[in-house]
């Protein structure tokens, strides 16, 4: 038996999630995309994605390293006109758990027909209710919220991913309202990280104010709905003014990258998180290349953490914020959360 399992350890070489990124293309322009690709000034990205035989290949080999769910997200992964047939392959052929990001352009009610006997878990994005076209360039907030009504008319479950930024700050409170009034099952909440298209948006970062207002306005709003929210990019647990007063709203400060979810870009390169721009090796070389690449190696390791943390009586449980945005936005995976450098002011917090 003992044997059984270290055969079954030596193989499971990545993390029980993967973020398959299985398309460039999208119909929405938002400033906050942190996809590498969409980064004006960091060069050419190559663009090559991989064809339905070859993705299926790559799903395959993502099981066979211990992968156990797959969400698949883009771009916008219904762009793709062989998506549904992927679907199938990795709920019924390799029964993997699924769940599909999307902005829900393309999703109607067949869509949702055909995955509803997946158990397929849906996020949808609800970037702002009187601020989704402005950030979007595309009038769908309705059709979004609709979609939410009809999920659950149908049992499917939902997330609604808000992206925050100073734009839809203002109107935080409806933003998270809305998609739990309509249907949602729970809401993740992400600040706008640098990184891709926002690396030309930089002003719509959310300063330390900004930043517990978010917390507080979600916490609101989730304990009169009585639902579960979650803050999805790691930040600095310094920045949170009094972080045993959230009930509802979980807060990370723990990087997850490499131990708990890795990604897969549209070429089908591996990644330690999908809001990295590094790639470290193709889909069919991650048996012989990942356990002992040294990148992937110092975040299994947390060999990441800024030289402004040191010391801090918090490190036990924060990694001092989302390291790739920190690798973006400061040029290393060790440089300070960008959080950390626009608010000097936390270092007072942090002794």
């Amino acid at each position: 038996m003992s044997f059984l399992f270290n055969f079954w350890k030596k193989k499971k070489i990545l993390p029980d999630v993967a973020i398959f990124e299985v398309t460039f293309r999208c119909p929405y322009r938002c400033p906050f995309c942190y996809c590498p690709w969409e980064n004006a000034s960091a060069g050419e990205y190559p663009r090559s994605e991989l064809s339905t035989g070859e993705l299926k290949d790559a799903l395959k080999m993502l099981k066979s390293c211990g992968v156990g769910q797959v969400t698949f997200s883009g771009g916008e992964p219904t762009s793709r006109s062989d998506f549904r047939e992927i679907l199938l392959y990795t709920r019924r052929e390799l029964k993997l758990k699924v769940g599909i990001i999307s902005n829900g352009y393309l999703i109607d009610e067949d869509f949702l027909d055909f995955i509803r006997p997946l158990k397929i878990l849906l996020s949808l994005s609800v970037p702002g209710i009187k601020t989704y076209q402005q950030t979007t360039g595309v009038d769908g907030v309705n059709h979004t919220l609709e979609l939410f009504r009809q999920a659950k008319a149908r049992r499917i479950r939902t997330c609604a991913n808000i992206t925050v930024s100073r734009t839809n700050l203002p109107e935080l409170y409806e933003n998270i309202a809305y998609p739990l009034i309509n249907g949602a099952n729970y809401v993740l909440i992400n600040r706008f990280m640098p990184g891709g298209r926002g690396m030309s948006h930089q002003d719509l970062l959310l300063n330390g104010e900004e930043l517990n207002e978010l917390f507080d306005t979600a916490e609101e709003v989730l304990t009169r709905a009585g639902k579960k929210g979650y803050i999805g990019t790691e930040l600095p647990y310094c920045a949170i003014k009094n972080p045993k007063k959230y009930r509802y709203l979980s807060i990370a400060s723990t990087c997850s990258a490499a131990k708990h979810f890795c990604a897969l870009d549209p070429n089908g390169y591996l990644k330690v998180c999908n809001h990295s721009p590094t790639t470290l090796c193709r889909w069919d070389e991650i048996p012989n290349v990942i356990p002992q690449h040294s990148y992937w190696q110092r975040f299994i390791k947390s060999d990441y953490i800024p030289a402004i943390c040191a010391g801090c009586k918090d490190l036990s449980h924060c990694h001092g914020g989302c390291r790739e945005a920190a690798h973006v936005f400061g040029g290393d995976v060790a440089s300070p959360d960008p959080l950390l450098q626009i608010e000097p002011y936390l270092k007072d917090r942090r002794k």
